[in-house]
């Protein structure tokens, strides 16, 4: 449930500057399934050139995920392991995509970018859709693994049991259930109203970063300290930056904040206070990922710690057993 999985439904941007706005009233699901559809062969073309990647280095013996589960060296047998891999490496890119689209858009809109708003809009409704099919299919493949054959480990938190662990599956879940209602909510918009969905729907950047966290927990080819967990740690700084030019620039005229003293003291609300906070917060966030990037403190675990045992003495042993 890679990640990132989730998040990648940022779709405030639609109403938050359309509430007023003829193009409020665009946008409806199967005009989006149209162009969803475009972008599963694609994503279905990485995802096959993923696993043919992951495969070919299990075959040469220089995975990562089999030091830390030997058992999986046998590829053939646990093709359902490595296919939700794909599946999981290809849904956290449209997650990170699809979040990027939304923040970038969901503020002032601008002027740098090769697609007008509207377009950016519908992209981004259509890429939130292929992640939720992305994530489902990184869930539901691992169900046929010999590993842990189990339909309800997939979909359950902490039913998943072997390496590297039950915290880092159950994050990847609990993020998946939370995008499905939080991403289609958009086609609800009218039923549950413009302003519950904007409260509701803020709470896909916290989606995403489950899904991150569960990646980098549980994604056992960027487990140890290395360029592959380096970039993916970079890849979040833009995700940050975006975030914090979205929050100290919203589209909404009513969020925006003025920060001289004077405009501060006279407005000083608990929804003043809040955003001022949420700026604050995702500013630090920001900081220290940079800090993460550049100084290489990426929490990975030492290849030196795990022994690589080649592939004929693991199916002796499991033969054996």
């Amino acid at each position: 449930m890679a990640a990132a999985q989730a998040a990648g439904y940022n779709k405030e941007m639609t109403v938050e500057r359309t509430d007023d706005s003829p193009r409020s009233s665009r946008g409806d699901l199967r005009t989006d399934l149209g162009s969803t559809a475009v972008e599963l062969v694609v994503a279905a073309l990485l995802t096959a050139a993923v696993y043919a990647l992951l495969y070919q280095r299990i075959e040469a013996e220089t995975s990562d995920t089999t030091l830390v589960m030997p058992f999986m060296s046998d590829a053939a047998t646990h093709w359902p392991y490595w296919l939700s891999q794909a599946f999981g490496w290809t849904a956290l890119l449209w997650s990170w995509v699809t979040v990027l689209l939304g923040l970038a858009v969901s503020g002032r809109s601008p002027g740098w970018l090769p697609l007008s708003p509207a377009r950016l809009e519908r992209l981004h409704r259509s890429t939130s859709l292929t992640t939720i099919v992305l994530i489902f299919a990184h869930a539901l493949v691992l169900a046929w693994d010999p590993a842990d054959p189990n339909l309800a480990g997939s979909f359950i938190p902490w039913m998943y049991s072997h390496p590297p662990g039950r915290f880092g599956v159950a994050l990847g879940v609990i993020a998946f259930w939370l995008a499905i209602p939080l991403g289609l909510s958009f086609y609800l918009r009218r039923r549950i109203g413009p302003r519950l969905w904007r409260i509701t729907h803020r709470f896909v950047i916290v989606v995403y970063i489950l899904g991150v966290w569960h990646t980098l927990l549980w994604g056992t080819n960027v487990w140890f300290d290395g360029t592959a967990r380096l970039v993916l740690w970079a890849l979040q700084i833009p995700v940050a930056v975006l975030l914090v030019l979205r929050l100290v620039e919203p589209a909404r005229r009513r969020e925006r904040l003025g920060l001289r003293p004077a405009e501060l003291r006279g407005n000083l609300t608990a929804g003043t206070l809040a955003r001022l906070g949420g700026r604050l917060i995702a500013a630090l966030a920001a900081v220290a990922l940079l800090v993460v990037v550049v100084t290489g403190s990426i929490g990975g675990r030492d290849r030196d710690d795990y022994e690589r045992v080649p592939a004929s003495e693991q199916q002796d042993h499991d033969h054996s057993h």
